[in-house]
C-alpha cells in the first residue's frame, strides 16, 4: 500500500501586495488636523491574506510576489512574525500602503488604496521560475488587482501558463482583468455581487439574480463560480451542481479580509479534493471569523472551528 502523499502547499501569488493600516477617529473634519488611533498595521493583498489564513488553519502555503523598499521590507518582517512562508521579488518602487478609517462618532468606514509599484512584464519571469517546481494538482491563488506596468490580460496568461501544467488556479480579481480571466478557464473564481454586475454589466437583486451570474460566468469559461453576497451568503455553481451557504449571524467588527479568507478556505478544500459545497461551508466560516475581528485583522482559528458546523449549505431550490 502506499504511503498518503502530504498536502500540497497552496500557493498564492500577489502582483500589487499592501500595508493594510487601520486607523480610528471620532469623526473627520475635512481641511483640519485630524488625531487618529492606529489599530492594526499588518500585511495586506489578497493572496497574503489568504496564505496568512491558510497558514492559520494549519495547512501548507507559501506566499509569492513582488515588494519594494522599507513597507516591502516591513511586509516581509510582518509575515516572518506570524511564520508565513514567503519568497517574493524586489522592485525598485515602494510597496503601497492602503488605509482604513473607521470614524466611531458615524460609523463610517473609508477605505484610500494607492496604484501600488509598477511592476514590467519581463519581471514576471521570475515569479514563473518560482512556480516551475509546482506539481500537477497543486493549486496556485491569484488575487488582488494588477499593478501599474502590467496589462489586463496578464491573469489570463498566467491561467493558461498554470492549467497546460496540470495546475488549478483559483482568481479573485476584479474589473478587466477579471472579464479577461474567464476565457482561460480559472478552476474557481470568487466575485462579490458588485464585481459580477460590473463584468456583466448589469444589475444583481436577490439569490435568483445572482444564481444566473454564476451560471453565465461559468459558461464564459470558469469551471466553479461563487459570488459573495456579505451577510447574506454567498451562491455558488460547478461541476458538481449549485448550491447556496448560509453564514451564521455573527456581531461583525469589520468586514476588511472576509472575502480574502472566504478565498483561503475554498483554496484549502479545493486542495484537499472536497467538493463545491464543503468549499462554501469551509470558505463562509472562515469569511464569518474575519468579520468578529477589528480594522485589518483577519479570523483566528477557533472562531473558523466554532463557526463551521452553523454554516448552512443548501442545494439552491432553482437547479
Amino acid at each position: 500500500m502506499q504511503p498518503e502523499r502530504p498536502p500540497l502547499p497552496v500557493v498564492t501569488l500577489t502582483l500589487n501586495p499592501a500595508i493594510d493600516q487601520a486607523l480610528r477617529i471620532g469623526q473627520i473634519v475635512l481641511g483640519s488636523t485630524n488625531r487618529c488611533l492606529l489599530d492594526a498595521l499588518d500585511p495586506g493583498g489578497k493572496g497574503i491574506n489568504a496564505s496568512r489564513v491558510i497558514y492559520r488553519l494549519g495547512r501548507p502555503t507559501l506566499a509569492l510576489g513582488f515588494v519594494g523598499g522599507v513597507t516591502g521590507a516591513m511586509l516581509r518582517s510582518r509575515l516572518d512574525a506570524e511564520g508565513v512562508p514567503h519568497d517574493f521579488d524586489e522592485v525598485s518602487e515602494l510597496t503601497r500602503v492602503n488605509i482604513m478609517i473607521y470614524e466611531t462618532a458615524v460609523g463610517r468606514r473609508t477605505r484610500i488604496y494607492l496604484p501600488g509599484a509598477r511592476v514590467e512584464p519581463a519581471q514576471l519571469d521570475g515569479i514563473w521560475r518560482r512556480l516551475d517546481g509546482l506539481t500537477a494538482g497543486s493549486v496556485v491563488v491569484l488575487g488582488g488587482s494588477l499593478p501599474p506596468g502590467l496589462p489586463p490580460d496578464t491573469y489570463q496568461r498566467m491561467v493558461l501558463g498554470l492549467r497546460e501544467r496540470g495546475i488549478r488556479a483559483v482568481v479573485d480579481t476584479s474589473g478587466p482583468a477579471l472579464a479577461a480571466v474567464l476565457a482561460a478557464g480559472p478552476a474557481l473564481i470568487k466575485p462579490n455581487v458588485e464585481e459580477a454586475a460590473e463584468v456583466l454589466g448589469r444589475v444583481l437583486v436577490g439569490d435568483d439574480d445572482v444564481l444566473e451570474a454564476a451560471r453565465e460566468l461559468r459558461q464564459r469559461g470558469a469551471e466553479r463560480v461563487v459570488i459573495s453576497q456579505g451577510a447574506d451568503g454567498a451562491i455558488g455553481v460547478g461541476p458538481d451542481g449549485s448550491w447556496k451557504a448560509i453564514p451564521p449571524r455573527v456581531d461583525a467588527r469589520s468586514t476588511v479580509g472576509s472575502g480574502d479568507s472566504m478565498v483561503a478556505g475554498m483554496a484549502i478544500a479545493l486542495n484537499e479534493e472536497k467538493g463545491l459545497d464543503e468549499a462554501l461551508r469551509l470558505g463562509t466560516a472562515a469569511g464569518a471569523a474575519t468579520a468578529l475581528t477589528p480594522g485589518t485583522q483577519l479570523c483566528r482559528p477557533g472562531d473558523v472551528a466554532r463557526l463551521l458546523p452553523l454554516v448552512g449549505v443548501r442545494n439552491h431550490p432553482n437547479v
